[in-house]
């Protein structure tokens, strides 16, 4: 269907009544209009879209830009989370559509053309322009008035752009000048109780799609525990009715999909919302799954064995449902009890050691830590070097550390792949430090707080000494490792501790000396990580999430490595180089003309 003939399916829809006639129709909640024509609903103020992931969210977005770039031009603003994804967004969706749209071609100009107005930013058009910008970013929310305001992702925001409040409510300002405006806010949950998506939702009339039983006629939405299998037999996967308790084919699944509508589960109150889970995605199965449900199926097994992390991604983007957090904290005496007598310095499972480091007044601090396929873990060695920070001889025993090498149960022997030194005390020396051994994989960072940030950001150079740095979202990864030390039993995730080596009460004191509390910061909630009542410190803590930085900085394939140590060496002939035959007709080859 083109724009145009989108918009004049519009127009004859909001010529009908909003209730469309059927033998399945609810009193208390009649037939809506879907989330395009709801735009364009007068009535409308703004439309909120709680989808799973992959089910279109971004092309709602795209075609609403298609329609008021050539039916009903106006000033838009699409805000992405960061100013990076709102580029991305506008090279890999925006660009694509403008080009392959004759009619939305014509109307945009070639950004290469000389005084176009069109950069990868902002796009002019006849009668109106689209500006992509970053939540992160104040200076891009403080510009020009807009009619049209499209923010994708939101729970991916921060809580305030800079010092100037929270970017959806300067964004939403930007429209105030505009009688006709309408606002479209989409994203994935992420965790109860501070999730945006979820509130915003949570104001509208909350409309489901409800779909008719193939066997009994019967509306109902898609729910998980409607779906079932046969022990270790992912491929039998299938869906239940949850009135007639019929098995539905997967073509029956995909009927009954197909003849659903849209129906609102609460009053009407000038906002519209949607919800939408995995369940209805009628998209074909990838390669080696029979079908859809046996690709969900085998999508949740997996999620299970990554434990917390897992279920709570696996719930936020499939289930799009907000993952409610059980508040337990962890007791250091229970992962004290868990340690174990290693056999050698290095249990059989490592095949990566990484290290962090962080500096004090009076001294370093530093762990080795172990890593094996599925990112299992192994405590290897805690070290404290002694002195301040501006003395060279602590900083010379600690280059000596890393570059000791530790023996495995087998008769390797694995050096220090990777560190990170904390640079957030004595920057200047750090980077002093760092600066002559980056091709060594040293690297400096810096800690950032905050929800949804990355782990590792991409790095920068820093002021002093031109030193890559790279921001560590320290909130992000205690929620990692918090979610990792409630796994119970060895395999993906899991964080064995040994007897010995520095890891005594203190330590385990330290790595549980934090918690997540929730409050309520200019209006906005956000989730903060405080420590415990007591005054713990909180270094192991700190140090555990720099070694896994390293680990992500240095991205090695786990299970390769797994394969090649258990790999017979090679023999002699095999470790002969083999010769290359020159091409055809002579050229190089190696360093040699022929």
């Amino acid at each position: 269907m083109t724009v145009a003939e989108w918009a004049e399916k519009h127009r004859r829809l909001s010529s009908e009544s909003s209730a469309r006639p059927g033998a399945y129709r609810l009193k208390s909640a009649p037939y809506q209009a879907g989330p395009m024509d709801a735009i364009m609903d007068p009535s409308v103020q703004s439309v909120c879209l709680m989808w799973a992931a992959q089910t279109g969210k971004t092309e709602v977005i795209n075609n609403v830009v298609g329609y008021f770039i050539h039916q009903d031009p106006s000033p838009i603003l699409c805000l992405q989370p960061t100013l990076e994804m709102a580029a991305t967004w506008s090279g890999d969706r925006l660009a694509p559509m403008v080009r392959d749209t004759p009619v939305l071609k014509r109307l945009v100009s070639d950004p290469k053309a000389r005084d176009s107005g069109n950069t990868r930013l902002h796009k002019r058009f006849l009668g109106g322009h689209i500006t992509m910008a970053g939540a992160n970013s104040p200076a891009s929310l403080a510009a020009r008035p807009i009619r049209v305001l499209l923010a994708d992702e939101i729970d991916r925001y921060p809580s305030s752009a800079g010092t100037e409040g929270d970017p959806i409510s300067l964004a939403e300002r930007r429209t105030d000048t505009f009688h006709n405006a309408i606002i479209i806010k989409t994203s994935t949950p992420t965790v109860k109780g501070i999730s945006k998506v979820e509130v915003e939702y949570s104001m509208t009339d909350q409309c489901e799609w409800f779909c008719p039983c193939p066997k009994c006629g019967e509306f109902q939405t898609l729910k998980w525990r409607q779906v079932f299998w046969e022990e270790r037999q992912m491929e039998t996967a299938h869906y239940k009715c949850e009135s007639c308790e019929e098995t539905l084919s997967e073509r029956e699944r995909l009927q009954m999909i197909g003849s659903g509508e849209w129906r609102a589960t609460e009053e009407f109150n000038g906002k519209r919302g949607y919800y939408i889970n995995g369940l209805c995605s009628m998209f074909p199965a990838k390669k080696g799954f029979r079908n859809r449900l046996h690709q969900a199926v085998a999508g949740f097994l997996d999620a299970k064995k990554r434990g917390t992390e897992g279920i709570k991604t696996w719930t936020n983007t499939f289930m799009a449902e907000a993952w409610e957090d059980v508040h337990e904290e962890i007791q250091p005496h229970y992962l004290m009890a868990r340690r174990e007598t290693y056999t050698a310095e290095v249990p059989e499972g490592v095949v990566i050691i990484v290290a962090g480091v962080d500096v004090q007044a009076d001294r370093l601090e530093a762990e080795a830590v172990g890593f094996g396929p599925g990112e299992e873990s192994w405590c290897i060695e805690y070290r404290q070097f002694l002195g301040e920070p501006s003395h060279p001889g602590v900083w010379k025993n600690l280059d000596e550390w890393l570059q000791s090498r530790f023996e495995t149960e087998e008769g390797r022997s694995l050096p220090i792949a990777g560190c990170c030194v904390d640079s957030g005390f004595q920057a200047h020396l750090v980077y002093e430090f760092v600066k002559p051994r980056q091709p060594r994989n040293v690297f400096a960072i810096k800690g950032m707080g905050g929800f949804g940030k990355p782990i590792v950001s991409r790095p920068s150079k820093s002021s002093v000494k031109r030193v890559h740095l790279y921001t560590i979202g320290t909130d992000t990864a205690k929620e990692l490792i918090y979610g990792r030390l409630r796994i119970e039993d060895p395999g993906y995730g899991f964080c064995h501790f040994q007897i010995g080596q520095g890891y005594d009460e203190e330590w385990f004191n330290q790595l549980t000396s934090e918690k997540a509390v929730t409050s309520v910061k200019r209006g906005v909630k956000a989730r903060a990580w405080v420590k415990k009542s007591g005054g713990a410190r909180n270094e192991a803590l700190d140090i555990r999430i720099y070694a896994y930085a390293a680990l992500i900085i240095l991205n090695p394939n786990l299970d390769k490595l797994a394969r090649a140590k258990d790999a017979p060496p090679k023999t002699d002939e095999e470790r002969k180089p083999k010769r290359q035959r020159p091409p055809k007709g002579g050229g190089f080859v190696g360093n040699f003309r022929h």
